[in-house]
């Protein structure tokens, strides 16, 4: 597969950039800047702003899946998955692009969810601390549903860096205050399953939690 990942300098983007490239998909791993430290892996490294529709759509020329791992940093400022995910489903629509695998969080609240105490308190907590990033994470919810693409949101609890560690599983329950937490590798590993096999979690968001013992 040839596989774009938006958002490919943050966490879960170089989870993903490096475990696409080690199965071997061609991999587009498209940021604002290119990454000066990156291993010469034959990977496709390109420096695209995802607010810029042109540049986007030239990204996923020729791409079979789009993992969207933006997500909101100190010089990106809020809103910036809201007012760029507009592009990305208008390039995937006009290169025939229809599987789109997406990183949210167990702490934004979707149409259907049935959480829990600790998960509603989970989002109670989320909400307060990071209110303009859950609100940017629904609004691409809107926007995706809004779509006629195949898309699957990811929804992650408190995330922690290292690589996969195969040791996890989705499912429509939110995890509590008690979850344990997810690698990024993890979450890549799982955005990668669900890219080569469209037929998973169709349109919809499932959590991702950690399987323990």
């Amino acid at each position: 597969m040839r596989i774009v990942v938006l958002g490919a300098n943050g966490g879960v983007g170089r989870q993903a950039v490096r475990a696409a490239a080690e199965r071997g998909h061609q991999v587009v791993a498209a940021a604002r800047a290119t990454d000066p430290g990156a291993a010469d892996d034959g990977v496709d490294r390109r420096a695209v702003d995802v607010r810029d529709a042109d540049a986007v759509h030239a990204a996923l020329a020729g791409v079979d899946a789009v993992l969207w791992c933006v997500g909101v940093t100190r010089t990106s400022g809020p809103g910036v998955g809201s007012a760029a995910l507009p592009h990305v489903v208008a390039a995937a629509r006009s290169h025939g692009v229809t599987r789109l695998v997406s990183v949210s969080g167990a702490g934004v609240d979707l149409p259907g969810d049935r959480k829990g105490l600790g998960a509603r308190l989970v989002s109670a907590l989320t909400h307060r601390l990071a209110g303009a990033l859950v609100g940017d994470k629904e609004a691409e919810h809107r926007i995706l549903a809004a779509s006629d693409l195949v898309w699957t949101e990811v929804r992650p609890p408190r995330l922690t860096d290292g690589g996969a560690t195969g040791r996890w599983r989705l499912g429509d329950d939110a995890p509590g205050l008690t979850a344990s937490p997810v690698t990024r590798g993890d979450v890549a590993e799982a955005m990668l399953d669900l890219a080569a096999d469209p037929g998973q979690w169709v349109r919809a968001s499932p959590f991702i939690s950690t399987v323990r013992g």
